[in-house]
């Protein structure tokens, strides 16, 4: 057999071994995922269908479309590897294959790089950190993608994180997404009287020293923007708890349970009786334990609570 014989054989070998051998793979960090350069065809056959089966996710599967995925990744890439900035140089020992990361643009990918979901060394940011991230974003799921969108956010200089979030809306908006930057997290919030509901809510607690009821607030909007899916339970537990505590924080009152809180908002007036049925009617059917409950209910009741209590903010004297 002659050597190009043999390398073929070797090709088919490896093509065989591939499943058991990237099983072990399967769930290690982005961060330490190498995708190795080969040159025959059929190494590079095998190549490409690792590339495909690896980082997985634990996530469930969502609609992403390849365009909008494109579009998203444009946006992290400008942020994170802009010409203007280029804050990587080669380490010095040449068998390290690392990068090290100076000034603010440095710091900037350092962040990203050890942050959820690549968890990676802050000490080992991979030469081609950009080519790795790229291949890690064009494969893994939804939630990954959102989370690492947030990573960026939170990364970046604060002047420029309103300018990504609107950015990253806007290409969202485009692609059809259920999802939005509202408050610097990205969750399953596409219309903006919906977030500003929400931004005004925290507004008002906050223009009110409602230190309990943010702190309920926050809590049910941060497990709707929980990834790699909403804990829509736990937000709508605490938008209700919410709600009882901004009842009890204007009436100066306390409460057994949201219905007798509501009750007493409105034979105080601070709310119409009319609405009283409707919101104990809604509420009751979401926060049902025999009921399971979805993001878009998690949603519904955080976005009715936020209205609620910024409404009873404003009956402050």
């Amino acid at each position: 057999m002659g050597h190009q014989g043999k390398s073929e054989a070797r090709d088919e070998e490896q093509l065989r071994r591939w499943p058991a051998a990237t099983e072990s793979r399967r769930h290690r960090p982005a961060s330490e995922l190498r995708f190795a350069k080969v040159t025959s065809p059929v190494a590079r056959s095998a190549a490409a269908i690792d590339l495909l089966e690896l980082p997985p996710s634990a996530a469930p599967t969502g609609t992403l479309t390849s365009d909008l995925r494109t579009a998203l990744w444009e946006i992290a890439r400008g942020a994170l590897f802009a010409p203007h900035a280029g804050a990587l140089r080669e380490d010095d020992a040449p068998a390290s294959r690392t990068v090290q990361a100076d000034g603010a643009r440095g710091a900037v990918i350092r962040r990203v790089w050890t942050a959820a979901p690549i968890g990676g060394a802050a000490d080992r940011i991979p030469e081609d950190v950009t080519e790795l991230l790229e291949g890690w974003f064009s494969l893994v799921e939804r939630a990954d993608v959102y989370a690492f969108l947030e990573a960026v956010h939170d990364a970046i200089e604060a002047p420029l994180q309103p300018r990504f979030a609107t950015t990253v809306n806007a290409a969202l908006e485009r692609g059809l997404s259920e999802h939005r930057f509202v408050l610097a997290r990205l969750v399953p919030m596409a219309s903006r009287a919906d977030a500003a509901a929400i931004e005004r809510a925290f507004a008002a607690c906050r223009s009110a020293r409602w230190v309990e009821v943010e702190e309920q607030l926050q809590h049910a909007f941060a497990r709707l923007a929980a990834k790699p899916e909403a804990d829509s339970r736990g937000a709508i537990n605490a938008s209700l708890r919410a709600v009882r505590q901004a009842a009890a924080a204007l009436t100066k009152e306390h409460y057994i349970d949201l219905d007798d809180a509501l009750d007493d908002l409105a034979a105080k007036g601070h709310i119409a009786g009319v609405l009283v049925s409707a919101y104990t009617g809604l509420f009751g059917s979401v926060a049902s334990s025999t009921r399971k409950t979805t993001a878009n209910d998690a949603r519904l009741v955080l976005v009715m609570c936020a209205g609620l209590i910024a409404h009873l903010a404003s009956q402050l004297d």
